[in-house]
């Protein structure tokens, strides 16, 4: 019994196993039409929820080295999820780089929820909390395991 929940423990923040090349939608679990994006590829473009569009590159993300790169470009920069880790500072796009502030992991093994790799008591949520709405500003808030924190990395 120990050694199990030792093996749980560990594995909880597991980074989603996701292929580098394949872009995905990453969908409210409040509500399966809205999904993460931004209006205009451009970089410190806030991220927002969207109605969702699998044919809309503001809105496709990929997994790649702990970080969400999105698949629209701004001209030929890439453009990565960014998050000062502070609680309700809302979420960008910012031309990716190497700093702990692109880093992310999601929890696939819990709550859905995804969190910044150097702090996992922040979680990715809106910014008034409570039910999502359509233009909604993503942020980061304290964890709390409520359904609004969950997401769905689409396949």
């Amino acid at each position: 019994p120990f050694r199990y929940a030792n093996i749980l423990l560990a594995s909880k923040f597991e980074t989603v196993d996701a292929t580098p090349t394949k872009y995905k939608l990453i969908k409210s679990q409040d509500d399966d039409d809205l999904c993460w994006g931004v209006d205009k590829a451009e970089n410190r473009e806030k991220v927002i929820l969207l109605e969702c569009d699998d044919k809309e590159d503001e809105q496709r993300w990929k997994f790649d080295d702990d970080k969400l790169v999105l698949k629209a470009k701004d001209g030929d920069e890439k453009l990565c999820l960014h998050a000062f880790h502070e609680e309700d500072r809302v979420l960008r796009v910012k031309i990716c780089m190497d700093t702990d502030r692109q880093e992310f992991r999601f929890d696939k093994n819990g709550d859905d929820e995804w969190t910044p790799k150097k702090d996992s008591d922040l979680c990715v949520d809106t910014k008034d909390g409570g039910s999502h709405e359509e233009d909604d500003k993503l942020v980061l808030k304290e964890c709390n395991g409520e359904e609004y924190q969950a997401w769905e990395w689409d396949d």
